[in-house]
């Protein structure tokens, strides 16, 4: 047997790769992986892993914002409300909670060092984080617990850390060689589980002969309610404005075409839609998925689907 070889335990709290997950890795000693999308966000901060100190990732198909916590449940909270591009989280920490706060800081420098160099870093990341105060030792040791977390976060899919081709020497440590699962699969299982896949999911509109424009919405079936939960700009209303909803239960895409200044914000009893209280500048959408009409404002979207793509 290669002496290489490992056991990863993988579970699915929902029973798919749409929900919460938590990995374990034989080579990685305390350290474990959880990832959520953002529709799974609160329940990822009722797991364990929340109450410990570690780093959290808020990513996005093109972005990724690096932060780190000895209270990981406060900092997510606040970054639900404090930051709406974001679609899925990681947060790696260890069983034991031994990680200390030089050590997060190491941590939290280092993968945001490797997001500068290949430019996917979020601008809210204007720093590099705190100067790494770790003795020669121990970075060894921090090192190897990077290895195996960038080997799982690409195992399920998560390459941000390693796509595109650096502009700078990478300081940091490089990735384990291997060929990311999800990235690997068709289009229509990328859909199916619904991960960070507006960019696939544009295409195959595209490639079935569906004439889309350049703003486009995109949001995927929650995984314990019947509805598509989605927070676009408000600027959105006066533009020709696309929304593709992945009902990765039925497995299709409902296209929508929304035309300009067609829909506009809730007045007294009249239908519109609902700006977000904590951030006015976004539209707090949440449609039901058998009848396209948002629960918040009332206004029906049926009249604006173009098509349904199965997949």
């Amino acid at each position: 047997m290669n002496a290489q070889a490992k056991t990863i335990n993988l579970l699915l709290y929902d029973g798919n790769l749409s929900g919460v997950i938590s990995i374990e890795d034989s080579s990685w000693n305390s350290g474990e992986l959880y990832s959520a999308p953002r529709a799974s966000v609160q329940d990822l901060l009722q797991t364990d892993a929340c109450n410990k100190y570690g780093v959290y990732l808020l990513l996005s198909n093109s972005m990724v914002y690096v932060g780190q916590s000895s209270d990981l449940a406060k900092r997510l909270t606040q970054h639900t409300i404090g930051k709406d591009w974001w679609e899925s989280a990681v947060i790696l920490t260890t069983k034991d909670n031994n990680l200390t706060r030089s050590d997060i800081d190491y941590l939290e420098y280092v993968l945001i060092e490797r997001a500068f160099a290949i430019d996917k870093l979020d601008c809210d990341n204007k720093k590099k984080g705190n100067p790494p105060k770790v003795d020669k030792f121990r970075r060894v040791i921090l090192d190897q617990y990077l290895a195996e977390a960038l080997f799982l976060m690409q195992l399920i899919g998560i390459t941000v850390f390693s796509d595109g081709k650096a502009k700078k020497p990478d300081k940091g440590l490089k990735p384990a060689p291997v060929t990311p699962v999800i990235n690997t699969m068709d289009v229509t299982t990328k859909l199916s589980l619904g991960k960070r896949v507006k960019a696939e999911a544009v295409k195959y509109v595209k490639d079935h002969g569906v004439d889309i424009g350049k703003e486009v919405s995109y949001a995927v079936r929650q995984a314990n309610k019947p509805d598509f939960w989605i927070n676009p700009k408000i600027e959105l209303l006066s533009k020709e404005w696309y929304i593709v909803l992945n009902d990765n239960q039925a497995n299709q895409l409902i296209v929508l075409h929304v035309p300009a200044n067609a829909i506009g914000l809730k007045s007294g009893n009249h239908p519109g839609l609902v700006a977000r209280a904590d951030r006015p500048e976004v539209i707090d959408m949440t449609i039901a998925c058998d009848t396209l009409i948002d629960r918040r404002g009332g206004v029906d979207f049926k009249p604006y689907v173009v098509q349904k793509l199965p997949y």
